[in-house]
């Protein structure tokens, strides 16, 4: 990303916010799997049975047969606005306090530390923003058909009256201890490859990348950095549907716990050290287009609108 070039810094929010509407329409479909995948203490596998979802292409068939096509794109407006407000504040913090940092040599001289910081700061305000926007959406995508909420409003109404502030940021620990690695990651594996590829193509730091080079970058930058906080993302979707078990019946055994501590211990006591990457293909997929998308996408807007 040519982050020391993009001095119209105005354009970024309006970019990132595009970037992230997007890539989340592309992108919910795998997310719905990933989601049902993690809620599942039963095992992910062919040899289960009596495990309601247990490959990928298992379960789109499942959600399709019962659920219809729309199933895919259930959560998907709360998810739509989070997407957008998450892009405006991630990349406009970023930016801002990139710029701001340059100002001091310690940073100005560690391209890589810089990216890693102004990253991880950027998505830890940007995830506290958005946090009750995740928590209606993992709960519209897991629950029962025809039971829970209506729609996102109702369901950011029905979480607040009857969990409080407590209810709406729910899975707070985790989503906080994973984003700041996870966007620091993404910002500065995607810079990384960025340099790399201008080394091995001998492109000009003056120049943007071709739009195929920032999909690959942005595409194994999502990579590196889910790999790496997974477990912390699985534990806060488990904490997100505490007392939302009534809704969710026909998902099999309710998963219990009090914080994330006790979270992860009883993930691995129940389901094993493997339990804690259950979902993790259509995560790594989702990671993987999720970032492409969004920094290409992101990059290229910046570039239109500069122009």
């Amino acid at each position: 990303m040519d982050r020391d070039k993009n001095d119209k810094s105005s354009n970024t929010g309006i970019a990132g916010g595009f970037a992230g509407c997007i890539t989340r329409f592309i992108c919910q479909p795998l997310d719905v799997l990933k989601i049902r995948f993690q809620l599942q203490v039963e095992p992910l596998s062919e040899d289960h049975m009596t495990s309601k979802y247990r490959t990928i292409v298992q379960s789109t068939r499942l959600v399709y047969k019962e659920e219809g096509l729309r199933a895919f794109w259930k959560g998907h407006n709360p998810a739509q606005v989070l997407s957008i407000i998450y892009g405006v504040s991630q990349f406009s913090s970023y930016e801002h306090t990139n710029l701001f940092l340059r100002q001091f040599e310690p940073f100005e001289n560690h391209q890589n530390a810089r990216n890693f910081f102004c990253g991880a700061l950027s998505g830890t305000v940007a995830t506290v923003i958005t946090l009750p926007l995740d928590v209606v959406r993992t709960r519209l995508i897991s629950q029962d058909p025809n039971r829970g909420y209506k729609n996102s409003m109702q369901g950011l109404k029905m979480i607040y009256r009857h969990e409080g502030i407590k209810g709406m940021y729910r899975g707070l620990s985790p989503s906080v201890l994973q984003i700041a690695p996870l966007t620091g990651g993404q910002f500065m594996f995607y810079n990384i490859f960025g340099s790399m590829f201008r080394q091995y193509f001998n492109i000009a730091s003056t120049e943007t990348l071709p739009a195929v080079e920032l999909f690959i970058c942005g595409g194994l930058a999502g990579l590196c950095t889910k790999l790496l906080v997974y477990p912390l993302d699985l534990a806060k979707k488990r904490l997100q549907i505490q007392g939302f078990a009534k809704s969710r019946q026909t998902f099999g055994r309710h998963f219990v716990c009090d914080n994330m501590f006790n979270c992860m211990y009883n993930i691995v006591k129940q389901e094993g050290f493997a339990g804690l990457y259950k979902g993790l293909y259509p995560a790594l997929l989702k990671a993987c287009f999720m970032s492409a998308f969004y920094f290409a996408i992101y990059d290229e807007m910046v570039w239109i609108l500069n122009h």
